[in-house]
């Protein structure tokens, strides 16, 4: 992925500074959008994060909340709820490392493409992986894992 040097600059000053940084992919009109971090791996010994299908300033919110709880010393956990970060619960799940390193540019990472995705449930507050989950959602969240692979905690969520 290129990405033109002033921005990593901005980025790696950010790091320098908060010891992460974050940067969003795509405009609310775009078919695919996504907000990812860099430096929580290095600085924090904590999965990146990265985050699909919500409008960038909306998705810089959530992450920049989670963030900070990792910079405070309250990691996200694979399988384990995220609550008040954002409007609805959000599942981190681990994201597969090539895939991650088809969207985070080489010269950021440095090969560090340990990511937690950040996965939104549909309206009815299930997730992707559950039983009666809103199919047309999927077309607005990219996935970096297989849903195949291994079902999750069930949520919360009330079930139909």
């Amino acid at each position: 992925m290129f990405i033109q040097p002033e921005v990593i600059a901005t980025l790696k000053r950010r790091i320098a500074q908060e010891g992460w940084a974050m940067a969003g992919v795509g405009t609310g009109r775009a078919s695919v959008t996504f907000v990812y971090t860099v430096g929580l791996q290095k600085s924090f010994a904590h999965p990146d994060l990265i985050m699909f299908g919500v409008p960038p300033a909306e998705a810089e919110g959530v992450i920049d909340a989670i963030a900070r709880r990792v910079k405070a010393g309250e990691p996200a956990h694979e399988d384990v709820m995220i609550v008040g970060a954002a409007e609805v619960p959000l599942m981190p799940r681990r994201a597969d490392a090539e895939r991650v390193g088809l969207l985070v540019p080489a010269q950021l990472a440095r090969g560090r493409y340990s990511y937690l995705q950040l996965v939104w449930p549909d309206g009815k507050g299930l997730f992707p992986w559950e039983p009666h989950f809103d199919k047309r959602r999927l077309r607005s969240q990219s996935f970096l894992f297989d849903l195949a692979d291994r079902e999750p905690p069930m949520s919360n969520a009330p079930k139909p």
